[in-house]
């Protein structure tokens, strides 16, 4: 039994989105960190940390996104996702960490900050902050996308779900990414996917 415990419309969107593309059967564990569930003793035994998501499969308890979209990918993509080459797996790992460790952040304050979190919470100069910090990346990206339809060997891979995921917050919150030519094909091109049209359905 493969579970992934979870808000579908946090950060675990983008694991059951890697798992739906893989074809692989799971359950979604609701978990909701604004009730206080990641509190709860019987989630910190699984994820001492108190963040979602939390993939559990068998033995194997595996939490921080990043690191399970990768052993997804790596274990079940088998040429879908990820890489046999070991360049082009070091560029996808790239990837990752760049959307990650860089990117998310802004990309998910800029939609807390604007319209998600209750308005007691929110915080102007946090939303500032979101716009001014993602600008340098999204430039970076869009450098990197000229002349290419996916970030490595020209293929959707999971560093793709994984960068587009992200940006869909800011996109679906109105942020204006029409300025940059090469991320708007890219982006539209991956969340038109037929899988991750059927997961904004829900």
């Amino acid at each position: 039994m493969r579970i992934i415990h979870g808000s579908p419309y946090a950060r675990t969107n983008y694991v059951i989105w890697a798992m739906k593309e893989l074809g692989l059967d799971f359950d979604v564990n609701p978990v909701n960190p604004m009730k206080g569930e990641t509190r709860h003793p019987d989630y910190l035994a699984l994820n001492p940390n108190g963040l979602i998501p939390t993939l559990e499969e068998g033995d194997l308890i595996l939490w921080e996104t990043m690191a399970i979209n990768m052993y997804l990918a790596k274990t079940y993509g088998d040429g879908l996702l990820w890489a046999t080459d070991p360049q082009q797996e070091a560029q996808i790992m790239q990837w990752l960490a760049f959307g990650h460790v860089n990117l998310d952040e802004p990309a998910v304050n800029y939609l807390l900050h604007l319209n998600i979190l209750p308005e007691e919470m929110r915080s102007e100069a946090k939303l500032e902050e979101a716009k001014t910090d993602i600008v340098p990346l999204l430039e970076v990206l869009d450098g990197h996308l000229a002349g290419r339809n996916y970030l490595v060997d020209d293929r959707f891979t999971i560093a793709d779900l994984s960068l587009a995921a992200i940006l869909d917050y800011p996109r679906k919150a109105g942020y204006d990414l029409s300025k940059y030519s090469n991320i708007s094909p890219w982006l539209t091109r991956c969340v038109e996917r037929p899988i991750r049209v059927e997961m904004n359905k829900i």
